[in-house]
């Protein structure tokens, strides 16, 4: 009984490892995602070039996306990592801390109802209260969701602001742009010409005035290299 005692408080120190290392992995995904959206343009990640890709895509297909927002969230519930979607190694992390509470709580009351020695009850207690708090404090201090909003946050930010306002010119007022940069370009064409005058203007050089008798030395000096 000793033996089988001792296993289940392995097994309430493995449940809580696993959950711990799980949610760490978790928050290390949503911090390299975060980076990675933050320069979205640029990025070589799998789901940035994904989202950008179906973004485009939707306007080569003169569909638009009306709401960002839901197709953020669309694409980002389909990443995977190691095969299994991000948000489900959410819920294994919350399910195994739930199994580690259980399996704490079932231990506590087994002990008492089968009275063993108040020693053991209190080290099964105290398990279970240290391995439950530190993937409290763990969660706390990790803050997942909020990760996970901010990741929102960054990509939308790109897609709805700079990106969206693009691929509209691009595909439902290109005329209107053309016109736009034409009539630009013209304006600005004129204005350089107009400060490219003014400095020739400024450098031009000061025409030399000659006296009469200068001008007969000069003559006769080139009519005799002439001849």
């Amino acid at each position: 009984m000793v033996i089988e005692m001792r296993d289940v408080f392995f097994a309430i120190m493995g449940i809580g490892g696993a959950c711990a290392a799980i949610k760490l992995a978790v928050n290390g995904i949503y911090r390299r995602l975060i980076r990675e959206a933050g320069q979205m343009a640029q990025s070589g990640n799998v789901l940035m070039k994904m989202l950008l890709k179906k973004f485009e895509t939707c306007y080569e297909l003169k569909m638009g996306v009306e709401n960002v927002d839901i197709f953020v969230k669309k694409y980002l519930n389909t990443y995977k990592k190691a095969g299994i979607h991000l948000y489900t190694w959410e819920i294994v992390g919350d399910v195994m801390f739930g199994m580690t509470l259980l399996v704490s709580l079932l231990a506590n009351l087994y002990i008492s109802f089968m009275e063993y020695d108040r020693r053991i009850i209190v080290s099964f207690l105290l398990t279970g209260v240290l391995v439950c708090g530190v993937i409290i404090l763990e969660d706390i201090f990790l803050n997942i969701p909020f990760k996970r909003q901010r990741l929102m946050v960054e990509i939308r930010d790109y897609l709805e602001n700079i990106y969206k306002p693009r691929l509209d010119n691009q595909t439902f007022r290109k005329e209107e742009m053309e016109e736009y940069h034409r009539e630009y370009f013209d304006e600005e064409r004129a204005q350089l010409d107009e400060l490219l005058a003014m400095k020739t203007e400024e450098e031009s050089p000061v025409r030399i005035q000659f006296t009469k008798e200068e001008e007969e030395v000069i003559e006769e000096v080139l009519k005799e290299y002439i001849i």
